[in-house]
């Protein structure tokens, strides 16, 4: 009985603190549906910004209401954002193993077939298999990122938890 009360203490002080100490978080949503994607103070972001266009990215080192740093030197209004590259982890890691995949066991084939003494050296598998594993490389090259674009209804807003900061600190 002990354990479950101080077990329950300390999780009413963890989440009163966190309330506390709480921060602005970069939130990217799509208005109609539960997609939502939040960045905090740290994490790594791509953004297209307008007029004129082009890429910026990096780490968010600090968030105002409607300002934006990326890697201390570079600060942008968050309304010029167009458009939020998502990247997507599988497609990203995987495609350079796939064309990976696709020259060993080329290669590998081959290197059989040359030592079994079989004609000819490429059979019709090899450019079928190692074919496959390039084509199934290039898609995952292309689908690397989810492109948010503000056009399609995303929206990019600030929210700033620091207002309930001020109503449970003490006042001296």
């Amino acid at each position: 009985m002990k354990m479950r009360l101080l077990f329950i203490s300390a999780l009413l002080c963890v989440l009163c603190c966190q309330t506390i100490v709480a921060q602005k978080v970069l939130l990217l949503q799509k208005s109609g549906t539960t997609k939502r994607y939040m960045y905090h103070t740290g994490d790594k972001i791509l953004v297209r910004l307008g007029e004129p266009e082009f890429m910026a990215g990096g780490e968010i080192t600090f968030m105002d209401d409607s300002l934006c740093t990326l890697n201390r030197n570079y600060t942008f209004p968050i309304v010029k954002v167009k458009q939020v590259d998502r990247r997507r982890s599988w497609f990203y890691f995987s495609w350079s193993k796939f064309f990976a995949a696709s020259f060993i066991y080329a290669g590998g084939s081959m290197i059989n077939r040359a030592i079994h003494d079989e004609k000819p050296l490429i059979d019709n598998t090899i450019p079928v298999v190692s074919g496959s594993l390039a084509a199934l490389g290039t898609g995952s090259l292309l689908l690397r990122f989810h492109r948010c674009k503000m056009e399609d209804h995303w929206s990019l807003k600030v929210l700033d938890f620091d207002i309930y900061k001020e109503r449970y600190e003490p006042k001296e």
